[in-house]
């Protein structure tokens, strides 16, 4: 544990205001990318026992890199340098992609093996699109829609990832949430993330407009045809499937095509 001093990141030198402490993090958001993470964050930051440090953003991204195998543990305490807070609060980030990314999870474990995961998991078909109108109105990517395309269908099977997270932290660690559910009910969902999370959970029932996302698309959304939406719901079937055994809590209702069963079967 480290106060007043410059803290050192991936990056270079973060400043830790006077009579904070840097320490491990309490939470770590995971996944999944186009399902409210943004906003869900920023509720959790408007907290009044949770704390960012100046210049640290939502997004770590801290073992992004590390896919050549070359970590060792000197990058723990790195990693650790983006999380100072006063004492007594608490401090986090949320990198979408780390659930996405089959070696952050072991190497996570490592560095911070107390901390307790979030994801949002959004209807797959819907987290497609969103992720390909990004793709489409962000010109600076180079990804051709071929590559688009896979890269969205990927980041919809759940479970394979979140098989991949429980067998790196026990399942009492992670809080799965669902957009949809949040959306519908943000305050009750908000009070089970602050209560998860070690929280007073009364501090949702204070919060001004929890419904405004943040991040919200404000370009033209990509448009599916129905007979993409019924190629994917066939395609995204086997993984909702296995996730619904694995979270018997989710609500399919909540899910397009999935609302009371499965779309089984290949391309039609």
């Amino acid at each position: 544990m480290t106060t007043g001093r410059k803290a050192i990141d991936r990056d270079g030198a973060t400043a830790v205001p006077a009579g904070w402490q840097v320490r491990v993090p309490d939470f770590v958001g995971v996944g999944t990318a186009r399902s409210g993470t943004t906003w869900w964050d920023e509720l959790i930051h408007a907290h009044p026992d949770v704390h960012r440090a100046p210049g640290v953003p939502k997004e770590v991204h801290f073992f992004d890199r590390f896919w050549d195998g070359s970590w060792t543990d000197a990058e723990i305490e790195r990693y650790h340098a983006s999380f100072a807070r006063p004492a007594g609060g608490l401090a986090g980030e949320w990198t979408p992609g780390y659930m996405v990314d089959f070696w952050v999870p072991p190497l996570l474990r490592r560095a911070a093996p107390e901390a307790r995961l979030l994801l949002l998991l959004r209807d797959p078909i819907e987290r497609f699109r969103s992720g390909l109108t990004l793709t489409e109105n962000r010109l600076t990517l180079s990804w051709t829609p071929r590559a688009a395309a896979n890269g969205g269908f990927q980041r919809g099977c759940y479970a394979d990832q979140l098989e991949r997270l429980w067998q790196a932290f026990p399942r009492e660690q992670v809080l799965v949430l669902q957009y949809e559910r949040c959306v519908l009910d943000p305050r009750a969902e908000l009070r089970r993330t602050f209560t998860f999370l070690g929280l007073d959970p009364a501090a949702a029932d204070g919060l001004t407009a929890p419904e405004r996302r943040i991040n919200a698309t404000r370009v033209t959304k990509a448009a599916l045809s129905e007979e993409q939406r019924d190629r994917l719901a066939r395609a995204f079937a086997p993984e909702v499937e296995r996730l619904s055994r694995l979270l018997p809590e989710l609500d399919l209702s909540l899910w397009g095509p999935y609302g009371g069963r499965v779309v089984v079967g290949g391309e039609p």
